[in-house]
């Protein structure tokens, strides 16, 4: 019995040493909400960019000279008054600047039995470049003709009608970017465990790379001339080549389309 005693205790040490060293939050059932809205002039080729712990970001570009910009930001907690307190002490951290405008809603350090996440719907000028970082939650975007560039460590990461270059990279999630046309410093998608789509217009000029460590490498409906071709990579051009595409996954399927 005393040896139990023992063994218990050492184990929620362990798991109090496990939970500060990740800066876990852990939260219940009860939550208390609210919306953030702000808008932003900015200079039609200026840049915006976020810091997320949890929860999903959605960017969609359009015609406009503004930034704007809703988060709804949810608390868990042990109680109800212990969950309106703590959202009364969130604060989105913000940087704004002519030509830029940054948003840092992570949060640091440890806290016992509450959770945060925010949960980002933005309409930004279509050249604007936006960097967007989340540890978990998905990232979607849409129209851009500026730079685009996600990280994520758990989400999906989602790019449509991009017309700029594109960065992004997971670490458990699928990538799926669909380039209407590709700028002048590329596209790179890498994931580590996820599945890997890149589509392309057939009329662009760019170089080609992919890897797979465990998975499968396929082109279609590209005229893709091979440089060099295995199971496990893919170097080549379409068109005259030009700035290049990189698409890498450790476990999971690369798949490059043209269109």
């Amino acid at each position: 019995m005393p040896r139990f005693r023992t063994t218990s205790a050492a184990l929620l040490l362990l798991a109090a040493a496990l939970s500060t060293a990740c800066n876990l939050q852990i939260g219940t059932g009860v939550e208390a909400r609210d919306t953030w809205t702000r808008s932003y002039p900015i200079t039609a080729t200026g840049s915006f960019s976020i810091i997320n712990d949890n929860g999903r970001i959605t960017i969609d570009a359009a015609d406009i000279q503004t930034i704007e910009v809703t988060a709804e930001r949810i608390v868990k907690a042990g109680t109800e008054e212990a969950a309106n307190e703590q959202l009364k002490l969130w604060e989105i951290q913000e940087q704004v600047g002519v030509d830029s405008v940054s948003l840092d809603s992570s949060t640091r350090g440890l806290t016992i039995n509450v959770s945060r996440n925010a949960h980002y719907t933005v309409r930004v000028p279509r050249g604007v470049a936006v960097t967007l970082t989340s540890s978990n939650g998905d990232i979607a975007v849409t129209g851009l003709t500026g730079a685009f560039s996600a990280s994520a460590s758990n989400g999906r990461i989602v790019g449509t009608e991009l017309h700029g270059s594109a960065k992004a990279s997971t670490t458990n999630g699928v990538i799926h970017l669909t380039m209407a046309a590709i700028g002048a410093d590329g596209v790179s998608a890498e994931t580590t465990n996820g599945q890997v789509i890149v589509t392309l217009p057939r009329s662009a000029n760019a170089n080609l790379t992919a890897r797979v460590t465990n998975g499968a490498i396929s082109h279609e409906n590209l005229d893709v001339q091979i440089v060099e071709s295995s199971r496990r990579r893919l170097d080549g051009r379409i068109g005259t080549g030009g700035p290049t595409v990189r698409v890498e996954t450790t476990n999971g399927e690369v798949r490059l389309i043209g269109r």
